[in-house]
């Protein structure tokens, strides 16, 4: 699991630090935090899409509405790739802050400095190299934000409460009560004189997914 470009080049105390850094992200991705950030994201382009997949045909007319559903989703999955990238990179210098509070800023600088000298993806050519390169901070922008520590912080630590199996067990049966109950007073408003209770409009529907989103 080591770099293999940088074996047999750098002191102990160097191969310390990159093995301090590499155990503290190890540590961060199986937190939980990953998850958690991969959820939302999903979460956001979910529920922009089922609004716009009943209302935009209503609105436009069903001929343009259906042609343009994608178009219309597409601008909520750009800013959300946008946004997990943010919060991707933020971490990084949060985990790069966290190490240099243990084992001193200077000496997490030096190691970045000859990673980056040694290192021969530092300047990306082939465009998956810049693919991946987009989405996780260069080593230049990680040391200027550990020389700057006025824009990089330590995680603070959460303001939710952890939830425990019966509190997310409640939390779903609310859910589906939501759900539930949003359907039956949606379609008695638009039943109209119906013997059963349904949803049988596109105002309904989208009335409902709303509530449960």
């Amino acid at each position: 699991m080591l770099p293999e470009y940088l074996k047999g080049r750098l002191s102990l105390d160097e191969w310390r630090l990159i093995i301090a850094m590499h155990m503290v992200r190890f540590k961060a991705y199986n937190s939980g935090r990953m998850s958690k950030l991969l959820g939302l994201m999903t979460l956001t382009v979910l529920g922009a899409f089922f609004p716009i997949l009943i209302l935009l045909p209503q609105v436009i007319g069903r001929a343009w509405g259906s042609v343009l559903i994608f178009p219309a989703w597409s601008p909520t999955i750009l800013l959300s790739f946008l946004w997990l990238r943010r919060s991707m990179r933020k971490w990084e210098f949060e985990l790069d802050a966290q190490v240099a509070a243990k084992f001193g800023t200077e000496n997490v600088l030096q190691v970045l400095q000859r990673m980056q000298t040694l290192d021969p993806r530092a300047r990306p050519t082939s465009r998956l190299a810049r693919f991946v390169a987009f989405w996780n901070p260069s080593i230049a922008q990680r040391t200027h934000e550990l020389r700057n520590p006025s824009s990089a912080h330590l995680p603070r630590p959460s303001r939710i409460p952890k939830i425990g199996l019966r509190g997310r067990a409640i939390i779903v049966l609310v859910g589906f009560g939501i759900f539930w109950g949003s359907g039956i007073i949606a379609g008695n408003l638009y039943a109209r004189g119906q013997t059963t209770v349904a949803c049988v409009t596109s105002g309904c529907a989208a009335l409902v997914i709303i509530s449960a989103v």
